[in-house]
């Protein structure tokens, strides 16, 4: 079964505000190689949050602005047990309120 991902657009939002890698390391504080990893999808594996915010500071954006969520198989099993989960004890509660 496939795992969603989450994956880090970085470059899209550098591309968006016209700043390059560079220009993001020098404003945000943040080593150059870091955010090269980040930019590289099969390189990315997680994000320090303490990055993310100089990121997101420095370009002015939300953390959802470079973060896209892909869902995976695993995860849509995920959500379809948790609803039915969930229509299982709406039906179990009103059918008691009603007794």
């Amino acid at each position: 079964m496939k795992s969603g991902m989450i994956y880090i657009e970085l470059d899209r939002m550098l591309k968006k505000r016209g700043k390059s890698l560079y220009w993001l390391s020098a404003n945000a504080g943040v080593p150059y190689p870091t955010l090269w990893k980040l930019v590289k999808k099969d390189t990315q594996s997680s994000i320090n949050l303490h990055v993310l915010s100089k990121i997101c500071s420095a370009l002015d954006c939300l953390p959802g602005d470079i973060l896209i969520y892909e869902e995976g198989e695993e995860d849509s099993a995920i959500k379809n047990l948790v609803r039915s989960r969930e229509k299982g004890k709406k039906r179990k509660g009103s059918s008691s309120a009603n007794e």
